[in-house]
């Protein structure tokens, strides 16, 4: 009998010892985070001061509460700061046109981003922290074929480990299979291996921004396949959930002139332009 009751206390303690190690950030950061993930959509609508003045305001407040309810303030501090900052760069670009201060404050962010992960064993790191340092490089090295050629794979293993931390997190299914698509096929790309991530995400999205980032994803790797129908098909599931229309209408637009939205968000972000020598950093060159 004692033994059984030992076995049986044993048994609880690695249990609630392996639910405690999975819990390395607070509810509230992690709920921030779901929040955003759909909210961002709506912002894309509304004026770009509007937008960023709003992403602003949501950063200090959650910031400022943070501190009541984190479980590694640190590690907090870095997702949020990143996952506020990633929209904010949206909108302040297309407002202010300030490439280099702007991409100054996310080599800042990477750069913290990183010695957080480096300063923790895998067992103490949140799939978000992988996601979004694996987001502020992969929006560093854009338009920087120095930086991307040195950072390029490590975007890869960031998403890699959010999945293997949470292997239904959308968002880094997402965010790997866009890396796939716009990589070589010698380095893991190809829009085959970028479809595989995206049916993934399709499969575990629940949240209403998984969804939208979901439908977009397979809507587009199948426009640029060739099918027509099929990309209609989830771009009108994306419509149906109400979530914002301005980035829609575009997609829709640019399907519309014969090319996917991939490509113009390539157009868009300059990544096969020259940078201006003004622009560049010690890692650029």
């Amino acid at each position: 009998m004692k033994r059984r009751f030992f076995s049986f206390i044993l048994t609880l303690a690695v249990f609630s010892q392996a639910l405690f190690a999975q819990q390395v950030i607070s509810d509230f950061t992690r709920q921030k985070v779901e929040e955003f993930i759909t909210l961002r959509i709506g912002l894309k609508d509304r004026e770009d001061e509007i937008a960023y003045r709003t992403i602003l305001q949501m950063k200090d407040e959650a910031l400022k509460e943070l501190p009541a309810h984190a479980l590694d303030q640190e590690q907090e501090e870095c997702i949020l700061e990143s996952l506020y900052f990633l929209e904010y760069y949206e909108h302040s670009l297309a407002s202010s046109g300030n490439q280099k201060e702007l991409r100054s404050e996310m080599k800042k962010l990477m750069k913290r981003d990183m010695a957080c992960i480096e300063n923790r064993k895998e067992g103490q790191i949140s799939e978000w922290l992988y996601q979004f340092t694996g987001d502020v490089t992969s929006y560093y090295m854009t338009r920087s074929v120095a930086a991307t050629f040195f950072y390029g794979l490590s975007v890869k293993g960031y998403y890699e480990k959010a999945i293997e931390v949470n292997p239904k997190r959308v968002s880094s299914h997402v965010c790997l299979g866009n890396w796939r698509f716009y990589a070589p096929f010698l380095f893991g790309g190809g829009k085959n291996r970028a479809k595989r991530h995206f049916d993934d995400a399709l499969d575990c999205a629940e949240l209403p921004g998984e969804k939208y980032m979901a439908y977009i994803a397979s809507s587009q790797i199948r426009f640029e396949k060739g099918d027509k129908e099929e990309a209609e098909k989830y771009m009108q599931m994306a419509f149906d959930l109400n979530l914002g229309r301005k980035e829609l209408d575009t997609i829709a637009k640019c399907n519309k002139k014969g090319y996917s939205y991939y490509q113009y968000l390539r157009n868009r972000s300059g990544i096969d332009e020259e940078m201006a020598e003004d622009e560049k950093d010690e890692e650029d060159k």
